[in-house]
């Protein structure tokens, strides 16, 4: 119910708005602000997406999880469909996205509280810091319930009969 309202509340505040606004500054500069917003936030964020890019190939080419990288990228995502949809109040909010700052606060806030074991932004961490720990148990195994072709007899864990 409350995704609905939202649903709702948004497109009739931003018609809300396109009326106040359109009534002081007239129709045609409404509209190119709404363009304009839209295209210069594209191009802001094709230069930060393209940057977001290069930092998670350093990142794996340095045998990283780029979990910063990533996060970053699904909240560019979200930008573009926010500056993409017509309205000063998504075009607020798209734009507040691209403030890098404001954007890894706000990430940061988000895996704190949806993935505690992500580690956001710490690029010492290993192939293994999305674990939490950071630790890494390396070690061999042997396949025991498949009879060897030489060695000891074959051993079967307790309890389990032919």
């Amino acid at each position: 119910m409350p995704l609905l309202l939202l649903l709702l509340a948004i497109p009739v505040g931003e018609v809300f708005i396109f009326l106040e606004v359109g009534s002081v500054i007239g129709t045609w500069p409404t509209i190119g602000l709404i363009v304009g917003t839209a295209v210069l936030g594209g191009l802001i964020l094709r230069w930060q997406g393209l940057q977001t890019l290069a930092r998670a190939r350093q990142q794996l080419a340095a045998n990283r999880l780029p979990v910063a990288e990533m996060a970053e990228g699904a909240a560019l995502a979200m930008a573009a469909v926010l500056l993409l949809t017509p309205g000063f109040f998504t075009d607020a909010l798209g734009t507040l996205l691209l403030l890098p700052p404001l954007r890894r606060s706000l990430l940061r806030r988000l895996l704190v509280r949806f993935a505690p074991q992500a580690r956001y932004g710490d690029s010492d961490a290993g192939p293994a810091s999305a674990t939490g720990d950071g630790r890494v148990i390396d070690g061999e195994y042997t396949v025991l319930d498949e009879k060897p072709e030489s060695g000891p007899p074959h051993v079967r864990p307790q309890g389990e009969e032919r």
